[in-house]
Order: structure tokens, then C-alpha cells, then sequence
């Protein structure tokens, strides 16, 4: 479900340089995490180098910021927050953050994003929001690029049931039906779960569904599939297997079925397969792009629609795999790009080292700024775009 805007051309003042505000101010900026993740960690790198390549911050700065140190730039103070995966920490992080009354605040994943935007949208001036995560699904914004709260901006990780389905089978091409656990009170749940058994349906692949409404009913939900026997549980992204993706996890590994996630990373709370977006690199340009042009005044984010990547990644976590006693096929095997090993063990393929590797290869601004507006301004949304957009909306809802 990839949102694209239509192409504005619009004039980016000060391309060159870092806005003289933003230098004299010294902007200070936080940027949140849910967890210590890899691909999280080349998307912060992505941001710094793109901050380098404007002239935010020096070589030797960028070397004290990649270890997520809160410092004083000559040009930039930047802080850190890692929640350790640890939901109430979330908020104290943000309410941290916001305490030091940063100028921005960067986030990445839907725990954190959802948060911050409940908490900034109740504030008489929000703090701007730039993030990485899902915004659609998520519920962080209404489904379409333009139309979002005016302080919030950023990059939609892609989310695709279909290529879920298309990995599932790699795993289980014989599989009948699946079993969907989902939020009844989210509005990401239910359009998951529709979104799943549409997928489904133009497979010929029996659909099981279970609502909840609370972790607590986890246990029940899964137990309910196993009677309708079921091959696999499929989660959409909603609050409750967000959060309680390390529960299903634990009680599938009692029952003896993968789950699959729609998201890469999802691997590292425990899902079988991961299949979907990682925030990798790519993504982390993307939002340094709109981050510069935020500090240097180029762009209004009130005004910038959200802007969406589209490469999808398969993750296996072969811990969880022998848990549940599923062996992966080999198929699956060679479309991974990461794979948690029995022990905790992180193997890395090489299009994800080569992303790695890409950090601190910095890319001069003469050779970078003509591509970068024009990528912000492909995000320009014009009041007849929000309107028909919301329109839309408006009308699906009816």
C-alpha cells in the first residue's frame, strides 16, 4: 500500500548551507529508539551522514554521535534514547526528551512513533516529529501521504500481506490455513486482518481469525486456532501483537507453530519469519533529507506528505524455529537477510553488510542537493491534494 504524491516543483532556498538560524540557535534534536536494533542502527548512521554532508556536523562529531552520545556540536546538540524494549520506559524517554525542550524529535518503529505523536499533539505548540515506521497501519496517520497531523513527518517502512503470503509459502507451499491473531479495538488490527484474508482469498488459503482485546487473551486466541487447525499464525501490525509479539512467540513455541510478521525486524522479538520493510539505510537518508530541510527552513512540514520506501526483506529466527519445532525451508533460507541463529547469534547477509559499510561515506553536497530536493519536493502536498485525499477518505468511511 505504497502512498505516492505527484511531483511539485518548488524552489529550496539556502541549498548549499545550513540555514544561519539553525547555526547561530544551535537546533537540538532527540533521536528515540524502542530497542538496540541492527538495521536501526544503519538508519541513525544514514541520518548523521546525510546531517555531515550539510555541514551540521564534522567527521569527528559524527564519530562521537555514532555511539549515541548526547553531545554539544558546534552546530548541533543531538540526544539519544533507547527504551531497552520496555514499554513504560517510552514514555519516560520522550518525556525526557521533551523536558529538555528539544527543536525536533526523531523516531523510529510504531511503539515510539505512536507515542511521541499522542503526546506532542496535545501540546499547545507540538514539538516537529520526524520518524521511520509504519504510519498507516500503525495508526500514527489517516491512510494517505498528505493527510497527518501538521507537526509530523516522515518515512512509511513498506507493509505488504501479499509478500508476507509469497514467504509463507516458500516456508509451506502445501499450507491450507492459516491462523490471524488481531487487535478488535485498533483500527490497525481490523484492517490488518482484512488485509490478510483478502491476500489469502486470492490464494485459496482458509482464513481463521481471533480478536482480542488485551495481552491477556493471547493464550485463548492462539488455542482457538490450533482447534481450527491451522499451519501458521499471521499477525497483522496492531498494538496488541506489537506488543505482545514476545508473548505469541513463548505460547507458539508451546503449541508448536511459526508466526509470521510483516515486518523484517520483527525477528528480534521473536517471530519465525519476518517479512517486510527494515528501516535500513535508505530509509535513514530519506528522513536526514527531510530532517536538513527542516532545520535549514527549506521545507514546511505542515505541508510535506509522508514519504514511503518499498524494498521488502525476508528474517528468520532459527531460535524460535527449533522452539516450535519447524525447520525452515530452504528457500526461505536464501531470501534471508539476517538470521538469528540458536544462541542469540546475528548472521548478516551481504546486501545488509554492504549497507553497513555504506556509513561514513559521505557524499558532498554539490553532488547530492539537486536529488535531494527533488525528492522533497515529490512530497509536496498542495491543499487540492489534502483535500482530495481526505475526501477519500472520507468517502471509504461512509
Amino acid at each position: 500500500m505504497l502512498k505516492k504524491c505527484l511531483l511539485v516543483l518548488f524552489v529550496l532556498a539556502l541549498a548549499y548551507a545550513p540555514a544561519a538560524i539553525g547555526q547561530a540557535d544551535n537546533p537540538t534534536i532527540a533521536i528515540l529508539r524502542f530497542g538496540p536494533l541492527p538495521n536501526v542502527d544503519i538508519t541513525e548512521g544514514a541520518i548523521l551522514d546525510v546531517l555531515e554532508s550539510y555541514g551540521f556536523i564534522s567527521t569527528e562529531e559524527n564519530r562521537i554521535f555514532e555511539a549515541r552520545r548526547d553531545y554539544e556540536g558546534e552546530h548541533i546538540t543531538i540526544y539519544w534514547g533507547d527504551a531497552g524494549f520496555d514499554f513504560p520506559t517510552v514514555n519516560l524517554m520522550l518525556e525526557d526528551a521533551l523536558d529538555k525542550e528539544v527543536d525536533v524529535l526523531v523516531t523510529s518503529g510504531a511503539t515510539v512513533t505512536q507515542t511521541a505523536v499522542h503526546i506532542t499533539s496535545e501540546m499547545d505548540m507540538p514539538t516537529p516529529l520526524l520518524f521511520v515506521s509504519t504510519p498507516y497501519e500503525g495508526g500514527i496517520a489517516a491512510e494517505a501521504a498528505c493527510v497527518k497531523p501538521d507537526h509530523v513527518a516522515g518515512v512509511s517502512a513498506a507493509l505488504s500481506y501479499e509478500y508476507a503470503f509469497s514467504v509463507l509459502l516458500m516456508q509451506d507451499p502445501d499450507i491450507e490455513r492459516v491462523g490471524v491473531i488481531h487487535s478488535t479495538s485498533d483500527a490497525a488490527g481490523r484492517y490488518g486482518a482484512q488485509e490478510i484474508m483478502e491476500a489469502a482469498e486470492s490464494l485459496g488459503i482458509e482464513i481463521h481469525t481471533a480478536g482480542v482485546v488485551a495481552l491477556a487473551d493471547l493464550r485463548p486466541a492462539a488455542n482457538s486456532l490450533v482447534d481450527a487447525g491451522v499451519g501458521a499464525i499471521m499477525l497483522p501490525l496492531d498494538s496488541i501483537t506489537s506488543s505482545g509479539l514476545p508473548v505469541i512467540t513463548d505460547i507458539a513455541s508451546d503449541i508448536g507453530l511459526p508466526v509470521f510478521f510483516p515486518s523484517f525486524s520483527a525477528i528480534y522479538y521473536g517471530a519465525t519469519i519476518g517479512a517486510g520493510s527494515s528501516p535500513m539505510y535508505t530509509n535513514g537518508i530519506n528522513l536526514g533529507r527531510i530532517l536538513t530541510a527542516h532545520l535549514n527552513g527549506d521545507v514546511d512540514i505542515a505541508r510535506l506528505g509522508i514519504g514511503t520506501t518499498g524494498d521488502l526483506y525476508v528474517g528468520v529466527n532459527l531460535e524460535s524455529a527449533e522452539a516450535q519445532g519447524v525447520e525452515i525451508s530452504e528457500a526461505v533460507m536464501d531470501e534471508a537477510i539476517a538470521v538469528i541463529e540458536t544462541g542469540g547469534r546475528r548472521k548478516l547477509a551481504p546486501g545488509v553488510l554492504a549497507a553497513i559499510a555504506r556509513r561514513g561515506r559521505i557524499i558532498p553536497l554539490e553532488q547530492r542537493a539537486a536529488e535531494d530536493q527533488a525528492w522533497l519536493a515529490s512530497l509536496h502536498c498542495t491543499d487540492e491534494m489534502i483535500a482530495e485525499q481526505q475526501a477519500a477518505l472520507d468517502a471509504a468511511e461512509a
